[in-house]
C-alpha cells in the first residue's frame, strides 16, 4: 500500500513538472484563434484513478494552449456549463457545450485500467465540420502514463493545428528508430509500412 502511495506521489510530481515545462513552437496567428473545451475524462476501473484523469486534464490544458492560436476553456466554466445541459446523447451535449463556451473543438475521453495496464481513448470533435478524430494511447505500467498523455497531446497539436512540438518531433524520431531497428532484426516479419506522412489515427467520421 505504501509502495502504491509513493508511486501516486511520484506521478503527481511528474505531472506538475510536465505541466510547468512549456513545450511549443511556431509563430502565433491571432486571425486563426481557436478555442477548445475539454470535458473531464471518464474512468473505467475498479480502483480510484481520479488522480490520473485529473492529471490528463491538466496536461492537455497545458500542452494544447498556444498563445495567440489556441485557447482552452477554463475547467470551472466547462463544469458549470455541463451541469446545465440535460441532453441525453453525447453529440447533443457536445453541441450544446460548444455553443455555451463558444468552442471550436470539444475533447472527450476515458481512461481504462485492466490487469495493471492502462489505456487512454480520446476524441476531438470539430464542431464546424461536425466530425471527430480519435487518439489513443496505452501503457503496460502506471509509470508510463505521463509519456502517453504527452504523445497524445503532441498528436492532437500536429493533426488539428499543424503545430510541431518538441514532444512530437521526439515521438516521430523514436518511432522511426524503433521501426528501423525491428526491420534490421526481423525483416521477414515486418508488415508493410504506412505511406510517408500518414499517422496512425483513425480518419474523420461524421457524428450527425
Amino acid at each position: 500500500m505504501n509502495k502504491l502511495n509513493r508511486l501516486k506521489n511520484q506521478i503527481s510530481l511528474l505531472l506538475i513538472i510536465f505541466i510547468l515545462i512549456p513545450i511549443s513552437s511556431g509563430m502565433a496567428d491571432t486571425k486563426n484563434m481557436k478555442t477548445i473545451a475539454i470535458i473531464p475524462f471518464e474512468t473505467n476501473s475498479q480502483e480510484d484513478i481520479s488522480y490520473i484523469t485529473s492529471g490528463v486534464l491538466n496536461m492537455l490544458r497545458s500542452r494544447l494552449s498556444w498563445k495567440g492560436n489556441v485557447a482552452v476553456v477554463k475547467t470551472g466554466i466547462v463544469t458549470k456549463e455541463l451541469s446545465g445541459i440535460t441532453e441525453s446523447s453525447e453529440s447533443e451535449t457536445i453541441i450544446k457545450l460548444g455553443g455555451k463556451t463558444t468552442a471550436d473543438y470539444v475533447i472527450t475521453g476515458i481512461v481504462t485500467q485492466f490487469s495493471g495496464a492502462y489505456s487512454i481513448d480520446t476524441k476531438v470533435y470539430n464542431l464546424k465540420e461536425k466530425s471527430f478524430l480519435t487518439f489513443y494511447g496505452q501503457s503496460k505500467t502506471i509509470d508510463k502514463i505521463i509519456s502517453q498523455i504527452d504523445i497524445i497531446a503532441a498528436k492532437i497539436n500536429k493533426k488539428m493545428f499543424d503545430r510541431t512540438t518538441v514532444s512530437y518531433e521526439k515521438f516521430k524520431k523514436e518511432k522511426i528508430i524503433t521501426e528501423e531497428d525491428l526491420r534490421r532484426m526481423n525483416p521477414e516479419r515486418m508488415m508493410p509500412t504506412r505511406p510517408t506522412g500518414e499517422d496512425e489515427e483513425k480518419p474523420w467520421w461524421k457524428i450527425w
